[in-house]
């Protein structure tokens, strides 16, 4: 990590709820520098990745692929785990992690959806490839669908340049 890990005994009053069973990972420990960050980042860190009107697989989905195609091993690592108790196959996971085009997703929204994944979720992005997938998912997704997915995107992608910038490593439990 490329900062200290805030330690239970050195944190500030307002966060130390995050602190309350001692430890609370890398990502907690490093954003607990700055307090007023971790009280707004967490809560919506923990709306966007938690339940919602959105499957845990489709959740899964995005976050693993995003974190694939930007290369996040903190971020892919840990959701591997997640997506496969999310009911992912090892198949469909193992497209996610390497980024592939092979055909594992056979219904048409999460076909679109995985589409959508990587025209968003990778280097540049193409205004003209993102107006095309976003047609496409007015097909097979619900406005506050979209609203959502492209959200999480986002959010994943603002974590994936955190963890990667900061170096977090890879709990044990998440090691692949």
């Amino acid at each position: 990590m490329r900062v200290s890990r805030v330690l239970p005994e050195q944190a500030a009053l307002p966060i130390q709820s995050y602190f309350s069973n001692g430890q609370p990972g890398d990502l907690v420990a490093s954003l607990a520098h700055v307090p007023e960050v971790l009280t707004v980042a967490m809560p919506f860190i923990g709306q966007m990745l938690g339940p919602s009107s959105l499957s845990e697989r489709v959740k899964e989905i995005v976050v693993l692929g995003v974190s694939a195609l930007q290369g996040c091993q903190y971020c892919t690592d840990t959701h591997t785990v997640v997506a496969h108790q999310s009911g992912l196959s090892q198949r469909e996971i193992l497209v996610l992690r390497q980024a592939s085009n092979d055909d594992v997703f056979v219904e048409p929204a999460e076909v679109i959806l995985w589409h959508l994944v990587q025209t968003l979720g990778g280097g540049l992005v193409d205004s003209a490839q993102t107006e095309q997938a976003m047609t496409q998912m007015t097909q097979h997704w619900l406005e506050f669908e979209m609203v959502e997915i492209t959200m999480l995107v986002s959010t994943t992608i603002m974590l994936n340049r955190y963890c990667i910038a900061m170096n977090i490593p890879v709990s044990e439990a998440h090691q692949v």
